[in-house]
């Protein structure tokens, strides 16, 4: 398995990490269910970002989360530069950053909690901002 994402997508290999967007919800709740259909074995190899205060109260110590601040989408008029400038984007950098350097084990998943009602920022920074958009992809609903 190559260390950075699974690697297919559709009839081309893509080995850009997927990002799995959870958003136009209550965010615990929506995280709850995602959880219940999630295979225990695939926790070292998923990690949620999402705000504090916004996980359930049953959450697998073993499940890597990284906490922002604020639900930057949610906050934004749908503009790259405020939605994706601070802490996704530098969150996004340090993962990728920290598993290059063999710090963190091989993501194939991250899952990004916001109640922001599109994700377009988000997709807009994956097209337009080089580091990112070279790797990291936005999952299709319903595919990783």
């Amino acid at each position: 398995m190559h260390p950075f994402g699974s690697g297919l997508q559709g009839n081309a290999r893509d080995y850009r990490i997927a990002i799995q967007a959870l958003h136009d919800c209550e965010l615990q709740a929506a995280l709850a269910q995602w959880l219940v259909g999630l295979d225990p074995s695939c926790y070292k190899t998923v990690v949620v970002i999402a705000p504090v205060g916004s996980l359930p109260d049953v959450w697998p110590e073993s499940l890597r989360v990284i906490h922002t601040k604020s639900d930057e989408l949610a906050s934004s008029d749908a503009c790259l530069c405020c939605a994706m400038s601070n802490e996704i984007s530098d969150a996004l950098r340090q993962l990728f950053f920290a598993v290059l350097r063999k710090q963190q084990p091989a993501v194939d998943l991250i899952v990004l909690a916001t109640s922001a009602s599109s994700i377009e920022p988000l997709a807009l920074a994956l097209k337009h901002a080089p580091f990112l958009g070279q790797r990291y992809r936005l999952a299709e609903a319903g595919s990783v």
